[in-house]
């Protein structure tokens, strides 16, 4: 079991994560997918992963939406 005072992750808010799981989806269909069409879906899906990315990071920092 994890400790109480556990506090791994406690600055990561929920577009972050999403952002970094849509990143690490499109990486992984991006080395199975064939070429063509499936490796240009898997390229376009990082790529808004990490336009989610930044732009949130702009958003929260850049705009003074510092909740945390």
């Amino acid at each position: 079991m994890l400790h109480p005072d556990f506090k791994n992750g406690e600055k990561l808010d929920l577009h972050t994560a999403l952002s970094l799981f849509v990143i690490t989806m499109g990486f992984l269909f991006y080395i199975d997918a064939s070429p063509g069409s499936q490796a240009l879906m898997s390229a376009l899906t990082m790529l808004v992963g990490l336009a989610w990315l930044v732009g949130h990071y702009f958003w929260k920092h850049r705009s003074g939406h510092n909740d945390m």
